[in-house]
């Protein structure tokens, strides 16, 4: 009889231990993670003017792809043209990415499962971008 209830006992916290784990959904990367078409982005801080400016993108060719592996890689496309570079969380609100324009640090503007807007400052510059993104 012992015996029996011992096992029950293990199975059933087994069973709750199984039970309560649950995918993270809540966390800055998980929300992030997966390809994202690229709306717009507009630009100030260049010296050149004609560098600064609101670009209007939404081509299929046009996405940021925040990949799910162990690297965490990025991936951007821009009318056709591919760059891979790395991003990291930083904050709950704020990451850092690695692309072909330099170090980027970003703070997320706003972010639901089908928008994504954040700020991007390139580093050691005063060069400021805003994306906007949507699945």
């Amino acid at each position: 009889m012992k015996r029996q209830i011992t096992i029950l006992s293990l199975l059933m916290l087994l069973t709750s231990t199984i039970i309560s784990c649950k995918k993270d959904t809540t966390s800055l990367k998980a929300q992030m993670m997966g390809r994202w078409t690229l709306n717009r982005v507009v630009t100030t801080g260049y010296t050149d003017e004609k560098l600064n400016g609101d670009v209007n993108y939404g081509k299929t060719t046009d996405y940021i792809d925040y990949k799910s592996n162990n690297d965490d890689q990025v991936e951007v496309s821009l009318s056709g043209n591919r760059t891979i570079g790395e991003y990291s969380i930083i904050y709950s609100d704020q990451f850092s990415m690695s692309i072909n324009d330099g170090l980027n640090y970003c703070k997320i503007n706003s972010i639901t499962a089908n928008q994504l807007q954040f700020t991007a400052k390139i580093d050691k510059t005063n060069v400021t971008k805003v994306y906007y993104l949507t699945r």
